[in-house]
């Protein structure tokens, strides 16, 4: 009779734990596909910070030669398309600096929600120990 009681109360409790345990795999499973989610968006984002911190110097140097031959032309037509070829370089300068701020901005935004979603996946996997040590106690 007693066998028969203690089988009760463990199919009872298996039955409350059950879903628990289903839920808190889900949520974990959940949270590890967001922490991978920002984190390759973190990892493209850099990619294209890197691109655009080595394509700056390669750009101020065409701007800067621009800048030289227009000081050293006599020719006014020369130095009127060559002024108007200036005036566009620095417009694609200034425009690939405030990208590049941008960029650096947004890899702030991203490196933090990351640390924050893996702080929130560090906390349900001691969610998922705990129960697991729960479990374990007879």
């Amino acid at each position: 009779m007693a066998e028969v009681h203690q089988l009760r109360l463990a199919l009872e409790r298996s039955t409350e734990i059950a879903p628990r345990i289903q839920i808190a795999v889900e949520r974990l499973k959940l949270q590890q596909e967001q922490v991978a989610g920002v984190s390759r968006q973190l990892e493209d984002l850099r990619r294209e910070l890197d691109h655009s911190r080595s394509a700056h110097p390669k750009m101020l140097q065409r701007l800067q030669a621009v800048e030289n031959e227009v000081t050293q032309n006599a020719d006014p037509q020369k130095q009127k398309d060559l002024n108007a070829m200036l005036s566009m370089f620095k417009l694609e300068t200034e425009q690939a600096e405030k990208s590049l701020q941008q960029f650096q901005a947004r890899e702030g935004e991203l490196t933090s929600q990351l640390q924050s979603e893996q702080s929130k996946l560090i906390e349900l996997n001691d969610r998922s120990d705990q129960m697991e040590r729960a479990l374990n106690v007879p």
